[in-house]
């Protein structure tokens, strides 16, 4: 059964004639174990479709579900909850408390969410695999852009969540870190079976993703060459 479920969700913004029409009729599934890359150019849609997807914006019309159950017959506490405990979000402002070191943020998750967190060692693991392991004692402020985006991909990951949603996750990295990323993604979907859901419009993430989709003007639809148009 798919972690998620997006079912002809469409979504406008505005009203009258400034009324637009940012996602038409789009249908989408995440299974357990893939990686789904979602990919179009800036105003495609991909940021929108990643806010319903995570609960974060409710659609115009259409239906999101979440292991089955409709967003719409959750309560909103409920929904806090899920995103808390199931969905792992990389967004493209990496969103690191400022005040906070990077070891400190992984201890306010645990404060948060008391229980199923990665072990110690998975962490430091991650850590290593993602080249900050040197880092845990730094503020936001002393890391470059490529550094943060890196410690807020391990934040998401460290509530080992069902799915992981990402928005534009190696767009401040370097080539060698983007393959590192793409194979971490790659690893979770399918040794620990997560459902990852990815949108962007890096190239370099095509060879580790099991499907691929192609967002132009709101309308989806599956790349069946496996590769970017």
């Amino acid at each position: 059964m798919s972690v998620l479920s997006l079912q002809h969700v469409n979504q406008f913004f505005g009203s009258d004639s400034a009324r637009v029409q940012v996602l038409n009729d789009v249908s989408f599934d995440a299974e357990p174990g893939t990686l789904s890359l979602i990919v179009g150019p800036s105003g495609s849609g991909k940021s929108t479709f990643l806010t319903i997807a995570g609960g974060l914006l409710t659609p115009t019309s259409g239906e999101v579900l979440f292991d089955g159950t409709s967003y719409h017959d959750t309560s909103k506490h409920n929904r806090d909850r899920l995103r808390l405990e199931s969905i792992g979000f990389v967004l493209q402002a990496y969103h690191l408390l400022p005040y906070l070191t990077v070891a400190d943020q992984f201890t306010l998750v645990d404060k948060v969410k008391k229980s199923g967190n990665l072990s110690h060692e998975d962490l430091g693991i991650l850590l290593e695999q993602l080249g900050i392991q040197d880092f845990t004692h730094k503020f936001p402020a002393e890391l470059s852009g490529g550094q943060q985006q890196r410690v807020a991909i391990a934040r998401a990951l460290y509530p080992n969540p069902k799915i992981i949603l990402a928005d534009e996750p190696t767009a401040a990295l370097d080539t060698e870190r983007v393959k590192i990323v793409g194979a971490l993604f790659r690893q979770l979907a399918h040794e620990r079976n997560k459902a990852i859901v990815v949108v962007t419009h890096d190239v370099r993430l095509d060879e580790f993703a099991d499907q691929i989709y192609e967002i132009r003007d709101g309308i989806l639809t599956k790349n069946s060459t496996g590769t970017f148009a």
